[in-house]
């Protein structure tokens, strides 16, 4: 009951998000959170929120231009990187687990 399959692939599962979340480091998420708080309370304003601001292709162009945005789309970037790095790993294992497998079936 309690050692089927799904249930030790959940405390695997369970083990390894404890594992990673132990990674990381409290000062760090706390200031991280707290800067994005700052940064969020002085954008959305409650007159920014009111009236947010139109912006067209020209307007587009121009904030592209902007420091903090510039910075901000860097770190969109980073993480879509990172994205992609995770799914070519998840590629990698996968093509691993495959050749184990292969190995430990029987041939016909």
């Amino acid at each position: 009951m309690l050692m089927e399959p799904q249930f030790l692939r959940l405390v695997s599962h369970g083990a390894n998000v404890l594992d990673l979340l132990s990674r990381i480091e409290p000062a760090a998420v706390g200031m991280m959170a707290g800067a994005l708080q700052k940064g969020l309370a002085e954008t959305f304003t409650p007159e920014a929120m009111q009236d947010p601001p139109r912006v067209g292709l020209a307007g587009l162009f121009k904030q592209l231009s902007d420091p903090e945005v510039q910075k901000a789309l860097g770190v969109v970037f980073l993480l879509l990187k990172a994205l992609g790095k995770a799914f070519g790993h998840m590629n990698e294992e996968r093509k691993t687990l495959e050749a184990m497998m292969a190995k430990m079936m029987p041939k016909k």
